[in-house]
């Protein structure tokens, strides 16, 4: 573990703002100016030296680019603290500095990795989605299913606020933004109890960018993309800043239709169904925010923030099946199911008033009131057409289904922080209240109207309340440092089903109350200079989207359903974290997590030759991973990122009392990040990844799969203005094969989601003034949002 350490300094970073300051290098030298510890500054701008060297007239540098240098002499004192210091700005910033500075693709630092997608080439111009695809660790399935180190269930939070979108919306929410208003993804693989506690896979926070100039300045960059048709995204982002106060805006849109096919082959009750789809999303994707900070004093601030996303056009599917009788091939019926959806809208709007408190004691008080509204619809039409081996038409049928989805949500949370007993004492509580009301109509379109299927159309309200406070206590001894926590929610729910039957209003009414406590610890200690050796435990629950507990069916076509279950039970999660660090380049992290009650999407038969995809509680499950993220440089103007993922999963699951699966697998995964810096101000970048086969839900089994990403960029008009091509997945290595199987049933799946994609951009800055910080906030419905279907 290496020699104990007897003395060490420990301090906090900030600026004239009192907002933290994050990756400034610490230095304490002797007399002679001999370096004796170094130390970086954490996301809260906190640093502890530590060193076992005796003597007096040490000298304490602190240095961030952007930033006058900072010195302070000091004698040797048992656990000094020189508590918080201010950096000041420096007045003007060289270009020159700026020029030569090295921005790192990939962070890692105090067990977070983090991804600067501002630094990078094939991070820009593309939406969020596509960036958060380049994330050490993190996978999107489908368009649909993001896993963090190949498990579910993650947390995604925007700015420390949760979208409150569970995973089909947040992939749509995020790709109605632009990646080019991202400065950072962290991946926290053990999130303390200040979290709240969903997102048994951990926590995936997506940071947009904070850096501002006093005065005016903006961004406006344009791209046009082309995978199988064209696209257009626009990001236009802008801010004031003048004495106390600070305003700022962005507007982006995506417009364009997007290709996918998918299709699969399965045999059920000796019938074979050989299907293909093809599927044209015809929305469009907007979104923009609005904020207004005012500092009141060097201790109080103020602030409100708006943001809003919209997505709205149609689509279409067009999903021919062939069915034919196990052995023979030959195709005995076709059934041909057109899905026009005609019309289709969803509003998201957030707005967050922020009140903050902080003093040079280290004094932090925090205030968030949030209000969210979510509004989804679409009208579909449906024909469904059979067809003899002679291409006669048997049987043709109609349906429209008109859905409407209404979610209103409110929330407080209340942060408080302060130094306690030679540590860090923070406690805090949330309140939230979430409103949804679906209303589903199905009808069978006839000659001269539609008329109303009872069986099919309901609607469906859900309340819930969660009430939660926490306590946490941070505190270091020595080389070693200790944190522990504890979290304590109330959840209280009614679900109440309207629907008719035998010509009667009937209702059903499922109410749940939920009571835990999430408990925290870590112990963190430093077998060397610059490393970090680190054991967490946390407990986490991953609770059902509000729409994934509605009964109400949707049709792909007469064969194929998908339908929400109102009897869901969270997910629970034990999870065990083993992380090494070392300086700036190397992390390596083993989990352990055993989740109960464990969730999944699965597919069923229903009848004898249809089939239902709905969500279960299924079981259990084992997850065990190691991943290490690894940076170095082979030359001064070349890069290299490196992560490598084993993970092996145990599912034991049930489908109901005859089919009973333990499935087990290992997988892995790698990816490869390098960034050249060229002559001419140009700069390149090629990244590759790679997938091995997986199990992924409760029984489903994928292939390997791989892509490889280019880009270049020059930068031009006195580095105002950067011009840049890019080339994605450019041998198309990103087509899904899958398949999953029980008793009676088996499927082959594919699918194919137009990855290969090539963009040429170009944008523009204007600037003027001081660089500054915007502020973060943290919204009091982190969860909740994040569970909208």
């Amino acid at each position: 573990m290496g020699q104990p350490f007897s003395y060490q300094i420990i301090g906090k970073v900030i600026n004239k703002d009192s907002q933290p300051i994050g990756s400034a290098t610490v230095t304490l030298k002797d007399k002679e100016l001999k370096t004796i510890s170094t130390a970086i500054t954490d996301s809260l701008g906190s640093f502890i030296l530590r060193y076992d060297k005796s003597g007096n007239d040490y000298l304490v540098k602190i240095q961030h680019l952007g930033y006058k240098e900072y010195q302070s002499s000091i004698k040797e004192v048992h656990n000094n603290d020189l508590g918080t210091i201010q950096l000041l700005e420096l007045d003007n910033i060289l270009k020159a500095v700026e020029v030569k500075a090295k921005p790192n693709i990939i962070d890692v630092s105090g067990g977070i990795i983090t991804y600067n997608v501002e630094n990078s080439i094939g991070g820009q111009d593309v939406s969020a989605l596509e960036a958060l695809k380049r994330a050490p660790g993190v996978y999107v399935e489908n368009e649909s299913s993001i896993t963090l180190n190949g498990k579910g269930g993650v947390q995604i939070l925007l700015d420390g606020r949760q979208t409150y979108l569970s995973q089909n919306e947040l992939t749509d929410l995020l790709k109605s933004l632009s990646s080019n208003d991202l400065k950072a993804i962290e991946i926290i693989n053990s999130p303390t109890a200040k979290y709240d506690a969903s997102g048994s896979a951990g926590i995936i926070n997506i940071k947009t960018k904070k850096n501002q100039i006093k005065g005016l300045n903006g961004n406006i960059s344009s791209t046009l993309a082309y995978g199988v048709s064209p696209k257009q995204l626009q990001n236009m982002s802008v801010n004031y800043r003048v004495d106390k106060v600070n305003v700022f805006g962005s507007y982006n849109h995506t417009l364009g239709n997007y290709n996918y096919l998918y299709g699969s082959d399965r045999s059920q009750n000796g019938k074979l169904y050989s299907s293909h789809t093809d599927d044209i999303d015809k929305r469009q994707k907007m979104s923009a925010r609005f904020g207004i900070d005012y500092f009141i004093d060097d201790k109080n601030t103020i602030g409100f923030l708006a943001n809003s996303n919209f997505i709205f056009g149609g689509g279409i599917t067009d999903t021919r099946t062939g069915i034919s009788t196990i052995p023979s091939s030959i195709i005995e019926e076709t059934l041909d199911a057109v899905n026009d959806y005609y019309g289709q809208g969803t509003s998201r709007y957030n707005f967050n008033f922020n009140y903050r408190y902080e003093d040079t004691l280290g004094h932090i008080l925090n205030i968030d009131a949030d209000y969210g509204l979510f509004d989804k619809w679409n009208k579909n039409l449906q024909s469904n057409t059979y067809r003899d081996v002679h291409g006669r038409i048997t049987e043709d049928n109609l349906y429209r289904t008109l859905n409407g989805i209404d979610i209103d949500m409110k929330g407080i949370k209340i942060d408080y922080s302060t130094k306690l007993w030679e540590g860090t004492f923070e406690a805090g509580a949330k309140y939230s209240q979430v409103g949804s009301a679906n209303d589903s109509r199905f009808y069978h379109v006839g000659p001269t109207a539609d008329s109303l299927d009872n069986r099919r159309s309901n609607d469906f309200k859900f309340n819930e309340a969660i009430s939660s406070a926490y306590l946490d206590y941070k505190r270091t001894i020595n080389q070693w440092s200790f944190q522990a926590g504890l979290r304590f929610e109330v959840a209280d729910s009614e679900g109440l089903l309207l629907y008719k039957e035998d010509g009667l209003d009937k209702n059903n009414r499922i109410k749940r109350d939920f009571t835990n406590l999430f408990p925290f610890f870590s112990i963190t200690t430093q077998p060397g200079e610059n490393q970090n050796l680190s054991l967490s435990y946390a407990k986490r629950i991953e609770r059902p989207a509000y729409q994934d507990l509605n009964p109400f069916i949707y049709m792909l076509d007469e064969l194929s359903f998908w339908q929400g279950n109102p009897f869901l039970n969270p997910e629970l999660t034990h999870r065990l974290t083993l992380s090494y660090s070392r300086k700036n380049s190397t992390v390596v992290t083993f989990n352990f997590a055993y989740s109960d009650q464990f969730n999944a999407k699965v597919t069923d038969t229903l009848e004898t030759e249809k089939i239902v995809m709905i969500s279960r509680n299924v079981g259990t499950q084992k997850h065990w991973s190691l991943a290490l993220t690894q940076n170095f440089p082979p030359k001064s103007w070349w890069d290299l990122s490196f992560n490598g993922l084993i993970y092996y999963i145990q599912n034991d699951v049930s489908f109901d009392e005859y089919r009973n699966l333990s499935l087990q697998q290992f997988a892995g995964r790698l990816s490869l990040l390098q960034s050249f810096r060229l002559p001419f101000k140009m700069k390149a970048e090629v990244s590759a990844s790679y997938n091995s086969n997986r199990l992924s839900g409760a029984n489903i089994f994928s292939e390997a799969i791989s892509q490889v990403d280019i880009g270049i960029q020059k930068a031009l008009l006195n580095d105002k203005a950067v011009l840049r091509i890019a080339v994605n997945d450019i041998y198309k290595g990103n087509q899904s094969k899958s398949n999953q199987s029980f008793p009676g049933f088996q499927s082959s799946n594919y699918g194919y989601f137009e990855s290969r994609q090539a963009r040429l951009s170009f944008s523009y800055k204007f600037s003027k003034g001081q660089s500054s910080l915007q502020r973060t906030r943290k919204s009091a419905l982190e969860i909740e949002s994040g569970r909208i279907q």
